[in-house]
């Protein structure tokens, strides 16, 4: 029985929490093991700020944050008060060094540049867990995850070249197994057959697990969370939020497609190919009941869901001649959306209008604007939430939508997304770019 655990860089951040980690590893450490470990406390964040100040130029205040990226990590290995703590901060210092290498890096393509810059959060996670671990007595084998997951070219986002995948993993993590060891990884980092750096997208250490768990056929997938287990919404936003004890796989899928945080995206598709079950658990309550996903669907409609998508962008476009947009426009505009990987997170159409919902992001928007304005006239609204409810009643309807109004709004049997006014965001995302759109 092969388990594969997953931790969140939430869960790493400073020397109570490795504790924790370290206690429930050891409880099930008498079982084959594979750890999955992502960037530590918002480690991720930190390193794409450094990219942008580093395409900014704003050198001084790169090294300020750098510095201060670092010392954290060097700060969290004091705290560990391991018995020779030297031979870890010098590897640290080395990720480090290498990782000012990666921003002093010239790149024609920034999403190649982003891969190999916010990469090391994971390098340095991996290497510290590993420490921490192996002292507190158990056998572990370190595994780079670029030697695991063999990806396409798609920097940022990208493809699984699953035959080749499936045949590092078992022939480099299945030995060290059957010799009672713990292997542990990376999540979020894979490499090209290039043998370059690449990433599989924001939240990526999910799938990472799920990938290792297809080609190992394990009997199950725990990811471990601050929270106790899957919500039926963001308790940071819903004080009466409760805990899902099981949905479906096509229901995980409905809700990572709608932009549910917990699980990303891709996670569900490999597991459900084989039916291997998703255990949504409690860090801080490990013995408590997990949610767990799998095939059966007769739980799925029993309690309502709701994920709400802050700080999103409506965009109208439309043709300058006033053509219909039919499907050559349509198909424009898609492969705009696509070049610039901007997710359209809601859409509709009418004859002359295509609208599209997604994602406030200042540096995709201002380049998807240039592409578009030349043959199209765009309107825009910011400041807007998205709110999707899943198996829905009125009642829940109007308690979160009464008064307020509506931008768009669509509907099935299932599902009702409706786009509303965000009260804490002021329309003025788009001071710098404002004169090549005009406000609806």
């Amino acid at each position: 029985m092969i388990r594969i655990f997953k931790f969140g860089g939430a869960l790493l951040k400073n020397a109570a929490d490795l504790q924790q980690m370290a206690a429930i590893v050891q409880e099930f450490a008498c079982e084959p093991m594979v750890i999955v470990v992502s960037a530590m406390g918002k480690t991720t964040n930190a390193l794409e700020k450094l990219l942008q100040l580093r395409r900014e130029q704003n050198i001084q205040m790169l090294e300020k944050e750098y510095f201060k990226l670092k010392q954290k990590h060097l700060a969290l290995i004091q705290s560990l008060q391991l018995t020779d703590p030297f031979a870890l901060t010098e590897e640290i210092e080395k990720e480090f060094h290498h990782l000012w290498e990666s921003l002093q890096q010239n790149d024609t393509d920034p999403y190649r540049q982003y891969d190999r810059v916010v990469s090391h959060g994971e390098n340095f996670a991996i290497r510290i867990v590993t420490r921490y671990l192996s002292e507190q007595k158990l056998r572990l084998q370190a595994i780079d995850a670029r030697c695991l997951i063999v990806t396409n070219d798609n920097h940022s986002r990208a493809g699984i070249r699953w035959e080749f995948t499936n045949m590092t993993i078992k022939s480099r993590v299945i030995p060290s197994l059957e010799s009672g060891k713990i292997v542990i990884t990376q999540g979020f980092i894979g490499a090209n057959s290039k043998g370059e750096t690449t990433t599989l997208g924001r939240e990526g250490s999910d799938f990472t697990a799920a990938i290792v768990a297809y080609a190992l056929q394990a009997e199950e997938v725990s990811i471990w969370k601050d929270v106790p287990g899957l919500m039926n919404c963001d308790p940071r936003l819903f004080q009466d939020a409760v805990k899902l004890p099981h949905i479906s796989y096509n229901e995980a899928i409905e809700l990572a497609f709608y932009g549910a945080s917990v699980i990303h995206p891709k996670t569900i598709q490999p597991l459900q190919k084989k039916q291997i079950p998703l255990k949504v658990r409690a860090f801080y309550e490990p013995t408590s009941a997990p949610t767990i996903i799998d095939q059966i669907e007769s739980d799925d409609a029993r309690i309502p869901k709701i994920i709400v998508k802050q700080n999103q962008l409506l965009l109208s476009i439309s043709s300058r001649n006033l053509d219909f947009m039919a499907e050559d426009k349509l198909q424009k505009v898609f492969a705009v959306f696509n070049h610039y990987k901007v997710h359209m997170n809601l859409m509709q159409n009418s004859a002359v209008s295509f609208s599209v919902c997604f994602d406030w992001q200042p540096d995709q928007l201002e380049k998807l604007i240039l592409a578009l304005r030349e043959e199209f006239i765009l309107k825009y609204n910011s400041g807007l939430q998205l709110f999707t409810f899943r198996h829905y009643n009125q009642t829940l309807v109007d308690r979160f939508t009464k008064g307020k109004k509506f931008y768009l709004s669509q509907k099935n049997r299932t599902t009702l997304q409706v786009l509303l006014r965000d009260p804490s965001l002021a329309n003025s995302h788009f001071d710098a770019i404002e004169s090549a759109l005009d406000n609806n």
